[in-house]
């Protein structure tokens, strides 16, 4: 627990580089500002059982109602993201898959291998998978599976929502959307929350929307030398556009092109006061805006 509930609603939540700070230059003086935090560390691995399983994307409406059932029971030890994209020359995918749109869902159990191998057993027998690369792996190293498919240098442009547990209607938006994929690297991942998420009340950090139980990121990405900018870019709007009916908000993180004043929206007014204020006290002359930026 943090000493001091304000900088604990600064760095839970706020957007990057905001007001989580604990010593920021401001102008010709130093501002020095030291709240102590204590982390409640818990024990993991070092070897989960973890990995990814794929399927067509032909499949995603099925594949997408059984994560939606399997979300709705699973326990704290089960972290889940689903995702959809035009399949990458990764080592894990078979080469014939290469190229093909796919849905895959991410699984990590933290709990022992075989109670994990039991728990995530229904999501890869959904019909017959195009590859399944679930198995026992060190954390650190499946912390890092996707960084090769999103590398510095290219081109991203993103839209998200957050969204309450996944409805027909929502299924089939995301089914129809992702098979109009403008390029080989976008991606577009179906987080899940919910657990201790859920349990921590709205109004005791800066993350905001902890009863929406999904982050949807539809983040298109493209080469540099790729001259359909506006493709990629119209296609992400269109996707946002027919999402932000069902939505629940959005991730701070995840907004590109907010409207001025809409991360008072993102926030709630009350925690976006909070932050003001936090803002005022730690950095006056708004040095660090170059984010999501909270003017003092």
């Amino acid at each position: 627990m943090a000493t001091s509930n304000r900088a604990t609603r600064a760095v839970d939540g706020g957007s990057d580089g905001e007001v989580s700070v604990s010593t920021v230059v401001a102008g010709p003086r130093l501002l020095s500002w030291n709240p102590e935090f204590e982390y409640a560390l818990h024990p993991i691995g070092p070897t989960l059982l973890a990995g990814l399983v794929g399927y067509p994307m032909e499949e995603a409406p099925g594949v997408l109602r059984a994560v939606r059932d399997f979300v709705a029971d699973a326990s704290d030890e089960v972290g889940i993201t689903a995702f959809l994209r035009i399949a990458p020359p990764m080592p894990f995918i078979p080469p014939d898959f290469h190229g093909k749109r796919m849905i895959a869902i991410g699984v990590c159990y933290a709990g022992t291998i075989e109670e994990g191998e039991l728990v995530v057993r229904p999501l890869r027998e959904l019909g017959r998978p195009a590859f399944d690369a679930i198995g026992p792996k060190p954390y650190a190293s499946f912390q890092q599976v996707f960084d090769a498919a999103f590398p510095h240098g290219r081109h991203y442009y993103q839209k998200s929502v957050s969204l309450p547990p996944l409805s027909d209607t929502v299924i089939d938006v995301i089914a129809e959307h992702s098979m109009g994929i403008t390029s080989p690297f976008t991606a577009i991942p179906i987080f899940t929350f919910g657990g201790a998420v859920a349990r921590i009340p709205t109004d005791a950090t800066a993350f905001p929307n902890r009863t929406a139980l999904h982050e949807i990121n539809v983040t298109a990405a493209w080469a540099p030398e790729d001259p359909d900018r506006e493709r990629h870019v119209a296609w992400t709007r269109a996707f946002h556009v027919a999402l932000e009916p069902h939505a629940r908000g959005v991730y701070v993180n995840f907004i590109t092109d907010q409207p001025a004043g809409g991360l008072r929206d993102v926030y709630g007014p009350a925690t976006y006061d909070r932050l003001v204020a936090l803002k005022r006290r730690a950095d006056p002359t708004n040095l660090f805006r170059f984010n999501q930026n909270i003017a003092p």
